[in-house]
């Protein structure tokens, strides 16, 4: 199991399209182990009315211990508004090494969150992410999201 930091900063370009930088530090627990990842995502979205449907494509750099290399992502999900700024999220990301054959980086991932909006810039998210793959983990990751 792993804990993990993600910090997220995110632009509404309009309301069916945003933009995202994020950076993520994960801790494996057991092992001195830690690895940190930088990414650019771009969101398109469906508002539904009941619920908003998106598909965050990614592309990003991994550092560790090991040699750096980038990675790219796909992420289709849906966002369910509860009211008073919580929702919750649902979504599963395909994620994959640029470079497959010289580095292992297959993983599916089931993620569930929750979030509070306090302000329609700021939020905080709790995320439970299920990866298996290359990497076998379960991650709990405490998130403050500030958006532009």
């Amino acid at each position: 199991d792993s804990d993990g930091v993600l910090m997220k900063y995110g632009k509404t370009l309009n309301k069916n399209l945003e933009v995202d930088f994020q950076y993520q530090t994960v801790q494996v627990e057991g092992v001195n182990s830690m690895s940190t990842r930088l990414e650019v995502g771009v969101i398109p979205s469906v508002d539904l009315g009941f619920a908003k449907l998106y598909a965050r494509t990614t592309f990003g750099e991994k550092y560790n211990t090991t040699p750096n290399f980038s990675y790219m992502g796909i992420e289709p999900g849906v966002i369910v508004p509860l009211g008073n700024g919580l929702s919750t999220r649902f979504g599963y990301r395909y994620r994959d090494a640029v470079d497959s054959v010289k580095f292992a980086d297959r993983t599916v991932t089931f993620r569930a969150g929750v979030k509070y909006d306090f302000t329609k810039t700021d939020a905080v998210n709790l995320r439970f992410d299920r990866v298996r793959g290359d990497q076998v983990q379960n991650i709990l990751a405490l998130s403050y999201i500030k958006s532009f």
